[in-house]
């Protein structure tokens, strides 16, 4: 898979644009769809996600982008299942070149045995790069919420995973209104156990995630055509 993205990022067709020193001010707003992998996390081949997303420029330094997504992905436990994720993420570029995120994302997972809903913070930084052609690579780490185990007036229905580790995107404008992205992400997470029953230890354990991702831009819009 990866081969193939640098074969086709290598092709002759791709014409290399050079990344504008100068951020646009004009909102930008996409369709996104995603493909690959994440079985280690539980879920059923292949995994997917369709969704929309902006990116707007307030301020010379600053930038908020947002973000819809929907996944027909299907927990293996339960061979069913739909998630559906919204977010917004602030960058502050320090430099030209380098930046720093802030990211808060809200989830929902359903099944037909369990329903899962929480808020999922990350942190991270942000390059400009020219790998081939203008990209941005982004860094984020998740950083664990929800409970764990039920206190005294404090009930906990459905344990948190404890989901934590970095989430490594490389992005690239390859025309005009076409975006291409490649992300993986390796984290620490627990399995559920009883959380009236502390005494019980759980069990924790690595995964790792592969996607391929498409950006299309909508056409229209005062753009360069290059990314910010």
């Amino acid at each position: 898979m990866i081969c193939l993205v640098w074969i086709g990022l290598s092709s002759p067709i791709l014409t290399a644009q050079q990344v504008s020193p100068e951020p646009a001010r004009s909102p930008r707003f996409f369709v996104d769809t995603d493909i690959g992998n994440r079985a280690d996390l539980g879920f059923m081949l292949p995994a997917s996600d369709f969704g929309i997303s902006f990116e707007f420029p307030l301020w010379r330094r600053f930038e908020l982008q947002g973000y819809a997504t929907y996944s027909p992905d299907r927990k293996g436990i339960t061979h069913d299942g739909t998630s559906i994720n919204v977010g917004q993420q602030e960058l502050l570029w320090v430099t030209h070149s380098f930046g720093l995120t802030a990211e808060c994302d809200w989830h929902s997972l359903w099944t037909s045995q369990f329903t899962k809903r929480g808020w999922h913070p990350l942190a991270g930084v942000v390059f400009r790069d020219h790998l081939q052609a203008p990209g941005r690579l982004y860094v984020n780490l998740s950083i664990p919420t929800g409970c764990v185990w039920a206190k005294p007036g404090a009930p906990c229905p459905l344990q948190s995973n404890r989901l934590i580790g970095p989430t490594i995107t490389q992005e690239w404008q390859l025309y005009p209104h076409l975006r291409f992205t490649l992300q993986g992400g390796f984290y620490h997470f627990c399995d559920q156990s009883n959380p009236n029953e502390p005494s019980i230890p759980r069990t924790c354990q690595w995964a790792g995630t592969e996607m391929l991702g498409v950006r299309f831009e909508f056409p229209g819009w005062k753009s360069t055509g290059k990314m910010y």
